[in-house]
Order: structure tokens, then C-alpha cells, then sequence
């Protein structure tokens, strides 16, 4: 019976403690989330819903769009072949008045030695080719900017013309180097590159009879 009465008080006792909170304050969820914001003062809406924003906010906002990247923008390239050599530079010009970039490539590549002072001088520079094993060249004799070159091969492709002027250094030729053969009569590519809705309306505007295709 005393066991009894002593289990009673000391149960009475433990619901005493947990009323006055002895064992701890149970804490709200809410309350911890609460304590993990940073500075939730500071916080304000830029309008409240059912106002018209601030004319500062849209100003704002308007800055920000306008500073994003355009994703919409795309770029595309054109070639434009068969040109003689005016008309070449003549739409050049054209698309980079239209913002475009241009490169403009011959219809041949050629490797050459550039022009000497003088036929003598030729002459002496062809003497060392032979001597360093090389016979396919030719000095050039017609009068124009490349008068006294010598041309060491001519190429309709310019990767081709690289792998000869390659072999030409295996072979110890170091003046040698690799250029477009603008002859008077040769014809221009134009590889014509930009923002895609403006190289569409460049093209709209081509003379009849200007071969315009997609780069491959």
C-alpha cells in the first residue's frame, strides 16, 4: 500500500514539471523557418496587386530585358561565287554597309616565292630550287604586281595549296608561301556571314545572275 501511494505522488510530480515546462518549450515549425530568413526587413514589393506599377519599376524592368541576351538572334552564312572581280568588291562593300562580315577568296590558290627585284634575281632564286631538288615552278614574266614571282604550283582548293607549301618546308624552302591568284579574268567567292534575318534581305537584293547558295 505505501509503494502504491508513493507511485502516485511521484506521477503527480512528473505532470507538475512538464506543466511548468521543465522539459523544454516544444518548437513551431514556423517559427524555424522563420529564423532562417535573412533580413526579412528588407523586403518590399515592387507594387501591390490591383496597382499600377511605379513608372521607376517599369523603367526597371525594361532595363533588364533589354540588357538579357537575345536568344532569338541566329546567324547564317552565305556564298556567293562566280563574281568577277569588280563586282566581288562592289557587294563586299554592300554587305558590310549591311553589317555583315565578309570573306572574300579567289577561285585558285596558288604557293609562290614573291617577286624578286629583278628577272636576274628570279633567275637566281630558280637556281636554288633546282639545286634543292625542285623543278615545277615557274618565274613570272608578266608585267603587273607579281612580275618576277615564282610560282611553285596553283590550286583550286586552299587546304591543297597548304599541303604543297608543307612539302616545300620538308624540302628546306622557307620564302615560299600560299596566297589567292587574283588573275584580271579570275573569278571571286564571297563567304558572307551574319545576323540571319539581314543576310536574307542582302540576298532578296543581289543582281540577276549572282550564284547565292548556303555555306556548306
Amino acid at each position: 500500500m505505501r509503494t502504491l501511494v508513493f507511485i502516485l505522488i511521484f506521477a503527480n510530480l512528473l505532470v507538475f514539471a512538464y506543466a511548468q515546462g521543465y522539459f523544454g518549450v516544444e518548437v513551431s515549425p514556423d517559427a524555424a523557418h522563420l529564423a532562417q530568413q535573412v533580413k526579412p526587413e528588407r523586403l518590399q514589393l515592387m507594387w501591390r496587386p490591383g496597382e499600377a506599377p511605379a513608372a521607376a519599376t517599369v523603367a526597371r524592368l525594361s532595363t533588364t530585358l533589354d540588357n538579357a541576351p537575345d536568344e532569338s538572334t541566329t546567324s547564317t552564312c552565305l556564298l556567293l561565287s562566280g563574281l568577277q572581280s569588280a563586282d566581288a568588291d562592289r557587294l563586299a562593300e554592300l554587305a558590310m554597309t549591311a553589317q555583315l562580315t565578309v570573306v572574300q577568296r579567289s577561285e585558285s590558290w596558288w604557293v609562290f616565292i614573291p617577286p624578286q627585284s629583278d628577272r636576274a634575281a628570279a633567275e637566281k632564286k630558280a637556281t636554288e630550287l633546282t639545286g634543292l631538288g625542285i623543278r615545277d615552278f615557274t618565274i613570272v614574266n608578266e608585267e603587273g604586281a607579281q612580275q618576277f614571282a615564282i610560282s611553285l604550283g596553283v590550286y583550286s582548293r586552299e587546304e591543297n595549296a597548304n599541303r604543297r607549301l608543307e612539302e616545300l618546308r620538308d624540302k628546306k624552302v622557307r620564302s615560299a608561301r600560299v596566297g589567292p591568284r587574283r588573275l584580271e579574268n579570275a573569278r571571286q567567292t564571297l563567304e558572307v556571314r551574319g545576323d540571319a534575318i539581314t543576310a536574307l534581305s542582302f540576298r532578296q537584293t543581289l543582281p540577276a545572275g549572282v550564284l547565292a547558295r548556303d555555306c556548306p
